[in-house]
């Protein structure tokens, strides 16, 4: 059995690519295809595969690829399916197009998906549609005459892609449900791992509250301030990304921005937290996991991934709408020590990488010898 992985690209260090870190412990010497790899970028976050495993396609080398890579999104399904994969087994772990990669006769494609490309149906995105600076005004009417075709053509596309997929499996139920609406597929659900062993470790309250994200948006990070501007609680926010300039002219004293940290910081500001805020819609979402697996409770707005991994009451609180308002009356009211360290490990467990490894192999295993069967 010859096995490749292939991922949309690495660029940025999130949930996704710690998934394909285990995918690598797990097949550590498949090769790993992608559209683009930004080597400079993955080195800092401290991203653990080796670069001589990762090939990439035609769009490595586009002029100007960092600042015009949004520009190129409808070129990312053309680059997978120019790629050649001599593997009889190839797994994709994917949010928008490495499922798009053609497989050889007789392979089997097994799909990992951690969302549908929610640009293409309907959902909110990590980041607007298009930013054209700084060709704005002057391009503005191009793209609004062009992104409605172009996307309607990219769906269709993506949709019979989905078809050639042999086996889906979804990272939440949330993405199960979207896989069944959008590509008429069942998924098998196994969600993703959680190296929850590394956040062992004593745990104390040093009385703030916390936010691990990237600053997009989509995240909603600002209504977070909102409340808490209003609340006067300390509220240390980790993380970088482009809205970080805008959310910071709307913070008061009581909110610090700390930026990117390091693995081993951000264990410890985890288990000094009060509590972690997690106000976003996401189809699984890691960040409120590995709170709990460091032993703190969560408050979490109560849709998406964290309804499957957040117990109410036990593990955190949910706040109702993805307003100031709703999430201030919620952390008036939070006490922290009505929340078990334990009880929030334990649950954390569900989640871990050894779980993660256990099932995928076991279903990875079992295809295969489906296929050789039949």
């Amino acid at each position: 059995m010859k096995i490749a992985i292939v991922h949309d690209y690495l660029r940025e260090y999130g949930g996704a690519e710690k998934v394909l870190e285990v995918l690598n412990e797990i097949w550590h010497d498949a090769p790993i295809y992608t559209s683009v790899f930004e080597p400079e970028i993955m080195e800092k976050t401290g991203f653990k595969i080796p670069q001589g495993l990762i090939h990439t396609s035609f769009m490595q080398h586009l002029p100007f690829r960092k600042d015009l890579r949004k520009h190129y999104f409808f070129l990312y399904p053309f680059s997978f399916r120019s790629l050649r994969i001599g593997a009889n087994l190839i797994i994709s772990s994917c949010s928008y197009a490495s499922k798009f990669v053609r497989k050889p006769d007789g392979a089997l494609h097994i799909c990992y998906l951690h969302s549908v490309p929610k640009f293409l149906w309907g959902y909110e995105t990590e980041t607007p549609d298009l930013e054209i600076f700084p060709f704005d005004k002057l391009l503005r009417p191009v793209y609004e005459t062009l992104l409605p075709p172009i996307k309607n053509y990219l769906r269709k596309m993506d949709f019979e892609a989905s078809q050639k997929v042999d086996f889906f499996i979804a990272n939440s139920a949330l993405t199960k449900e979207r896989i069944k609406k959008h590509y008429g597929r069942d998924a098998k659900l196994i969600y993703p791992p959680v190296d929850t062993k590394k956040f062992e470790g004593e745990v104390s309250d040093k009385g703030f509250f916390l936010i691990v994200s990237r600053l997009s948006r989509f995240k909603k990070i600002d209504i977070v301030i909102e409340a808490f501007n209003k609340l006067k609680k300390p509220l240390k926010i980790v993380g970088d990304g482009l809205d970080k300039e805008r959310l910071k002219t709307l913070s008061f004293s009581n909110i610090e921005f700390i930026g990117a940290m390091s693995e081993e910081k951000l264990i410890e500001t985890l288990r000094n937290c009060t509590a972690l805020i997690f106000p976003t819609l996401e189809d699984f979402g890691i960040v409120p996991v590995e709170a709990m697996a460091a032993g703190k409770p969560v408050i979490a707005y109560k849709g998406g991934g964290a309804l499957e991994t957040v117990v109410e009451g036990k593990t955190g609180k949910f706040f109702d709408k993805q307003t100031a308002d709703s999430l201030l009356e919620i952390v008036k009211k939070f006490n922290p020590k009505d929340y078990n360290k334990d009880e929030c490990r334990s649950q954390a467990s569900k989640f871990s990488k050894e779980e993660f490894k256990r099932k995928l192999k076991f279903f990875v295993e079992e295809a295969w010898i489906n296929l050789k069967g039949s």
